[in-house]
């Protein structure tokens, strides 16, 4: 036994259809519907993380253990993400020393962000040849990993 929907049930359902994908969208605002607004964000509260200085961040490397780890620091995929080239240094480290850098890079250059963004900052630590030997985990960036000597 088939059974049918009438033509009114037809007219609710895409009604409602029609009120949820206004809803999704954003429509309402302040002209109609129920007037709510989204709070703002305060741009005196929000520093965007294009302002921090990679330089900056260049300077603590000097900080880090001797021998010229990181050779070059460049802008990532995002304003969170650096990608830094490994210097000679590196490859004179054994595995653990690797890790213990790494892990000092990733610090460093999170602790730049502001308190809210450290989570999502980002390290990719490189070779000579482009390739990535190193750097922050994709789903938890503060854990990090370094390939093996």
């Amino acid at each position: 036994m088939t059974r049918t929907v009438g033509w009114k049930t037809g007219v609710i359902a895409l009604a409602v259809l029609a009120g949820l994908a206004y809803l999704v969208s954003g429509g309402g605002g302040t002209s109609g519907g129920s007037g709510y607004v989204p709070p703002q964000a305060d741009r005196a509260t929000l520093e965007a993380p294009a302002d921090f200085n990679r330089a900056k961040f260049a300077q603590t490397l000097k900080t880090l253990p001797p021998g010229r780890l990181i050779s070059r620091v460049e802008k990532g995929l995002s304003d969170l993400e650096i990608l830094l080239t490994a210097g000679p240094g590196w490859d004179a480290l054994d595995g653990k020393a690797r890790q213990q850098a790494a892990e000092a890079l990733w610090k460093n250059w999170a602790e730049l962000h502001p308190e809210n963004q450290r989570y999502k900052a980002r390290v990719v630590i490189l070779d000579a040849r482009g390739t990535k030997i190193g750097g922050s985990r994709l789903l938890d960036p503060s854990k990090i990993w370094v390939r093996k000597p």
